[in-house]
């Protein structure tokens, strides 16, 4: 098997990608050699336990199962024990061990995975043979990155000499020292220990940051969760709170950069627009590449995005998120079936813990400005251009070349520097035993830096638990969110950049200044900028209620109630200030679309060890349904804008456009099943299915399974590997399964659909219907076959970690139109007849190189992703309808840009005449006759790049010093090409629009050495050809944070338990050669067939916030 896919995968590796291994070589040794003289204790994290009457030993007994470490103790220490009372879930494994122990007069000491039991009074001996007149006593408080508590953390001196104590309940202590200076240690399970010297009497305030990695650590699954350990899928997380401060406005920014396999790509820069997401490259070309998201265990509504859709993922504040994982294997998304061919992405929201309440506030504003600006000719060039292009096809001179108009900069006029964000957010925890809740309140606002363009959001948060008893939980997951968005007309960056520099932007009498020159109008941008309205509010309603009962001891059923409401509705207004509301006297519209989404899910949940077996074991049954509703009013004609939108009645009834309606419903059962095996905590097998039924696909094929297999062998518990005393982690993984695709192509896509259409009957046009798609009812899902090989490393107590994934995924039964018998009465149906694949590698690197008092954690990723088409049914090439500039080729990748290929400009008529373009002259583009025909026409196109990068990744450092806190983030995409259709506007060299001053280098008879073209009216350079394709490689600094922590004891912890103080900069220089305004664009957001375009995109943005974090 590791052979047929290392056969496959086939990855050719430029020179520029060996320089790049290198450098990583470099760095891993680096890092391994800095982290040599170093050791941490890598520690399990949490216990669930009833007991009645047991002893200690059986207590112990139970850590190591649970936990994977040993506890050593002597007869005589616990000879005399008490038998221990305790009931706890999810308990800290040092709280567990603090309050079993705090009534026997034991304590315990931490060495590796080695867990030392003695008796409490050997402490108070070694500390009173060492008092002195010298004593002194420091306290204080240890808390989380969040300004939360952490209970029962060790201190200790850090030459191992003499265990202190340990923090209570509320991550307070106190410690009397015989003598100083020491050094003390702050340790717990999951974080990373804290350094201090003690000088003397002390209030100390010490924040604990997460671990690089706990094997231990209970990490998020379909349906569940899993110790990282026993995993067998690839999964990647991102822990948010690493994010702290980072100005992102929705989840799926968390993801750039940041994890491998995950590619992000941006419509653009304006506040509430959508992102596109690929995990493990394209599955499909007609329906969805966007993974699956699920929120506390509801699949969300997301739609697909373009360039201006709403992003769904709007609604849920960041800051009320804990953890995200991605899963991208079958084993891990089979649980999913057929809506895991794309990828999962679990979101988990912030619970409350038992413990005193504690209130978080989280407050940060800035400002943000373009990236970048183009550089446009001046309302002089300008001019004298457009009399070179009219004179040189005869015409006369268009502007007197003697004058010197005054210079209107547009951009200047439609960018506003310093364009505000503010993000607040207020959270209050806490509860007892058996009741936990979260509250939390949002408002977050960002102003566009293109006037009139902003998002406002209001969210809330509830979330609860409570106990039942000893076997009963239930619980909630509620969130409220008010999201409103003023989006700029997609006209506006066009016009911004193309209307001529010598128009004033408003005329004598105060109007917007409109031109219209050869049939060539322009929207007065200013006008279009400040007059156009387009107002979207979104409510949203997402939630679910739970309950659980143990039924057994290891036995318990699950069953949870979910909802997913969408309201939204729009105004847009076209005023008659403009071009284009001139045309039809305005034009309002006003429509309205609501989507519910319920959800219902039952499962059955066993986890026994039996000796050295571990079996978890998961069968369940879920249902969702949904039932979308819109309507849709608009009118033109109307007497004066002061209106608006708000009564379309007072358009002109002649041009009224009859109101739209539409319903839809889909709904998908399922049977889930999954069991872990583990033996011995060396050998892993999961075993996973999901038989899915879709009322979206034809009655013949309306049901389906997807199932998955994967094991692992955990090297590092071998005696062998153990005895080499090298590595803490060492772990190989493989999987195999199928998953599928049901998303992107309709609720309807196998029914014979009807619409409506017109008629002439007599003088008179009737309304009437036709049929306007044909029904197939065999059409099934996509499905999506993968095989991954995993390899998971750690050194120095995982220190440093490093794992790497081979993967091939290859999708069958893609659904493509296809030529239909001319006795159906159609030209084209859909059908299940094409596949294509993906292959690649994924690289990850975490370490800490330095701990203590100074730290520094370093993360790298790297990913590779080659994709090709393998069969389009009968067809050997599409190319897709009104898209004339991609081609969909067999052998090919998805993104193929199609045009012609230039080979330098016509320099003489006699050039001309031994050419295929004979309608051409001296200065205009050359184009190759690949067929040899004499004529250049669609058959000399050729694919001039590719839209998909050959590598991607990211390089994340965080420094920390005495309450300091710096860290970066770069993040860099190489071998992408990105088709620059601004290029083909700005350097049209007509004369009717502005142009970049790339232009001033045209050809003339004078200045001949160059690529740009002539200037001329006629347009014979404007076809698309390999010019305007640019290499869109970049390295970008994409994040800097610099934030302190004040010391409480200069300030007060009556009140304020935590406060930091930090500023952030995003986007603050990127290293490229695209000449566009920014290389992270892509116009038309999730369009498969349309990726890599920059088109007149609203531009991203830098970022600087300046914000505080408080605990109360």
């Amino acid at each position: 098997m590791i052979k047929k896919i290392l056969s496959l995968w086939k990855i050719q590796i430029s020179g520029a990608m060996n320089q790049l291994l290198f450098v990583m070589r470099i760095t891993a040794f680096l890092l391994f050699v800095a982290c040599m003289h170093l050791s941490a204790t890598s520690l399990s994290q949490t216990m669930s336990l009833h007991a009645e009457g047991q002893s200690l030993q059986q207590i112990f007994a139970e850590v190591k199962v649970q936990t994977g470490y040993l506890v050593i103790y002597s007869n005589r220490v616990i000879g005399n024990t008490k038998p221990v009372n305790i009931q706890v879930k999810d308990m800290p494994l040092e709280a567990f061990l603090t309050k079993v122990l705090q009534e026997q007069s034991l304590t315990y000491t931490v060495k590796e995975k080695n867990i030392l039991i003695k008796r409490l009074q050997e402490d108070g001996q070694k500390s009173q043979g060492l008092i002195t007149k010298q004593e002194i006593m420091f306290s204080g408080r240890v808390l989380d990155e969040q300004g939360l508590p952490i209970p029962a953390v060790s201190i200790a001196l850090k030459d191992g000499t003499q265990s202190l104590t340990s923090t209570d309940s509320e991550g307070y202590f106190k410690v009397n020292m015989p003598k100083v200076p020491v050094v003390v240690v702050f340790s717990s399970i999951g974080y990373v220990p804290a350094e201090r010297e003690i000088l003397g009497n002390d209030t100390l305030q010490i924040t604990l940051r997460s671990s690089v990695a706990d094997l231990n650590e209970v990490v998020v699954v379909g349906y569940g969760t899993q110790r990282r350990s026993d995993i067998t899928g690839a999964i990647a997380s991102v822990k948010m709170d690493d994010l702290n401060g980072v100005p992102i406005r929705s989840m799926d920014q968390a993801l750039q950069g940041r994890v491998s396999g995950v590619m992000m790509s941006q419509t653009g820069g304006q506040p509430g627009a959508g992102n596109s997401i690929r995990i493990r490259g394209g599955n499909s070309i007609t329906g969805s590449n966007e993974p699956l998201y699920v929120i506390d265990g509801i699949p969300v509504y997301v739609s697909p995005t373009d360039a201006t859709s709403l992003n769904p993922l709007n609604s849920i504040s960041p800051t009320d998120i804990v953890s995200v994982q991605v899963l991208k294997d079958a084993s891990a998304t089979a649980i999913y079936g057929a809506r895991g061919g794309n990828g999962v992405v679990l979101i988990t929201t912030r619970r409350g813990k038992s413990g005193q309440t504690n209130i978080s506030l989280n407050a940060s504003t800035g400002f943000q400005k373009e990236i970048k600006r183009l550089d446009l000719l001046t309302a002089k060039e300008f001019e004298l251009l457009a009399n070179e292009a009219s004179v040189s096809e005869g015409g006369p001179q268009l502007y007197d070349p003697a004058l010197n108009p005054q210079t209107t900069d547009w951009q200047e006029a439609l960018f506003r520097d310093g364009a505000p964000l503010h993000d607040y957010q207020l959270s209050a925890s806490g509860g007892g035993e058996d009741n936990q809740y979260l509250l939390s309140l949002g408002y977050f606002n960002q102003q566009g830096i293109m006037e009139s363009s902003d998002i406002e959001r209001y969210s809330t948060r509830l979330n609860m638990d409570r106990n039942i008893g000893k076997r009963i939980k239930i619980g909630n997951n509620l969130t409220f969110s008010h999201v409103t968005t003023n989006r700029v007309n997609s006209a506006s960056m066009f016009s911004m950049l193309t209307t001529p520099p010598d128009l004033p932007v408003f005329q004598r009498d105060g109007s917007y200044t409109r031109y219209n020159q050869q049939g060539i109008g322009f929207n007065n941008p200013v006008g279009l900028m400040n007059d156009y309205k387009n107002f979207n509010r979104v409510f949203r309603g997402l939630g679910n209620v739970f309950a659980s009962i143990e039924l057994l001891e290891g036995l318990s059923f699950k069953t949870m109630w979910g909802l997913d409401a969408n309201f939204m509705k729009n105004d847009s207004y076209m005023p008659q200030t403009v071009d284009a509301g001139a045309l039809v006297g305005g034009e309002g519209t006003v429509s309205t679309n609501q989507t519910f989404i319920w959800i219902n899910e039952n499962t059955l949940n066993f986890n026994r060890q039996f000796g050295q077996h571990r079996v978890d074991a998961l069968l369940g049954y879920t249902q969702q349904s949904s039932r979308y509703e819109a309507l849709g009013a608009s009118a033109t004609g109307f007497l004066n804008d002061n209106t608006s939108s708000n009564d379309l009645g007072l358009g002109n009834p002649d041009q009224a456009v009859l109101p739209t309606s539409q319903t839809a419903n889909w709904t998908i059962l399922s049977w889930i099943a999954r069991v872990n095996y583990g033996w011995s905590d060396k050998y892993l097998l999961t075993l996973t299915g999901r038989y899915d039924g879709s009322s979206r696909f034809g009655a013949n094929n309306r049901w389906g399974l997807f199932p998955s297999v994967a094991v692992a062998w955990r090297l590092v518990e071998e005696d062998m590997v153990k005895n080499w005393n090298v590595f803490s982690d060492l772990k190989l993984r493989a999987s195999y399964g199928t998953t599928g695709n049901q998303d992107g192509i309709g609720n309807y896509p196998a029914l014979d659909l009807w619409g409506g259409a017109n008629y002439v009957l007599g003088n008179q046009i009737v309304t009437g219907i036709t049929p306007t798609q044909i029904a197939n009812r065999n059409l099934r899902w996509e499905s999506t076959a993968s095989t991954d090989i995993g390899l998971e490393m750690g050194f120095l107590d995982n220190r440093i970690t490093f794992t790497a994934d081979v993967y091939y995924k290859k999708t069958r039964n893609l659904l493509l139109d296809v030529t239909v018998p001319a006795t159906s009465g159609f030209v084209e149906g859909t059908k299940n007849i094409g596949s294509l694949e993906n292959k690649g590698l994924e690289l990850t690197l975490n370490a800490v190189p330095l701990q203590g008092e100074f730290s520094w954690d370093v993360g790298f990723n790297i990913s590779w992703n080659r994709n090709k088409i393998l069969s389009l049914g009968n067809a050997d090439q599409i190319i897709p309808a009104g898209v004339n500039t991609t081609l969909l080729k067999v052998g090919e990748p998805l993104g193929n840009f199609l045009g012609y290929i230039s080979d330098g400009l016509f320099q003489s008529i006699e050039e001309v005449a031994e050419g295929a373009q004979p309608n051409a002259s001296p200065g205009d583009v050359r184009f190759i006759d690949f067929n040899g025909d004499g004529i250049i026409n669609a058959a000399d196109r050729r694919v001039m790049g590719n839209a998909q990068p050959n590598f991607y990744g990211g390089l994340n450092n965080r420094f920390a010093y005495k309450g300091f806190d710096l860290s970066f983030f770069l993040q860099f995409v190489y071998g992408n090409a990105i088709f620059n259709q601004n290029t083909i506007t700005l350097e049209d060299l007509t004369g009717l629009r502005n142009q970049s001053r790339t232009v001033l280098n045209r050809w003339t008879p004078d200045n001949r050495d160059t690529e740009i073209p002539r200037a001329t009216t006629v347009k014979p350079n404007n076809d698309a050809y390999d010019r305007y394709v640019e290499d869109g490689s970049y390295l970008r600094l994409k994040n800097v944070q610099l934030s302190y922590q004040i010391p409480l004891e200069k300030v007060t912890q009556q009140i304020l338990k935590q406060l930091t103080l930090f500023a952030n900069a995003q986007n603050l220089f990127t290293l490229t050669n695209y000449s566009g305004m920014d290389p992270e664009t892509n116009r038309y957001g999730s369009n498969n067939v349309r990726q890599g375009y920059d088109s007149a995109a609203y531009p991203n943005v830098k970022t600087f916030t300046f914000g505080v974090r408080a605990g109360f």
